[in-house]
């Protein structure tokens, strides 16, 4: 068995408190218990926490027990989710058990960053290609409707980029 040190938002910390007082269990055996439960993908057992992560300040930190086995299952996760260390994977499994806004891996993190520069891409192949074809004279084109064909396109770029900035920036400020 292990020992490692946890950082953990207030609240995070009194409902597990709470879920102490209510089972009469050591906090170690509850956090075990969560990363049990949401390795098997079976984590809607609980009432989860809608605050933002972001809101308290407070932060109470906590230490818990691992045996060998889970260690190295939670190390086998963490790999698996390009996470550097057991610490980070044990808060993430944690903090998605017990919030309803669920949080991303850094996998999931670095396509949502390429799908937004990809994105990013297509809207500025669209406008290289409309100077060739505008250029040439190679077709004739409707400007009205292709500008807002065009402006159609970039709103949702625009958009579609936006999104995924505020998911990468709220995973990053959770981790």
């Amino acid at each position: 068995m292990k020992k490692y040190l946890l950082t953990i938002e207030t609240n995070n910390f009194e409902y597990l408190n709470k879920i102490k007082l209510e089972t009469k269990s050591s906090i170690n055996r509850i956090i075990n218990y969560i990363i049990k439960v949401y390795s098997q993908n079976n984590n809607e057992n609980f009432e989860l926490i809608s605050n933002p992560i972001n809101e308290n300040k407070n932060m109470k930190e906590i230490r818990i027990k691992l045996t060998d086995d889970e260690f190295n299952l939670l190390k086998e996760i963490s790999l698996s989710n390009a996470f550097r260390s057991v610490s980070k994977q044990a808060k993430f499994t944690l903090i998605n058990s017990l919030n309803k806004n669920k949080l991303f891996t850094n996998i999931e993190i670095d396509e949502f960053i390429k799908t937004r520069t990809e994105i990013n891409a297509i809207g500025k192949n669209i406008y290289q290609l409309l100077k060739i074809i505008r250029g040439k004279n190679l077709v004739k084109i409707n400007d009205d409707n292709l500008k807002n064909t065009i402006n159609d396109i970039r709103n949702k770029i625009d958009i579609l980029s936006d999104i995924l900035g505020k998911i990468i920036e709220v995973n990053n400020q959770r981790i």
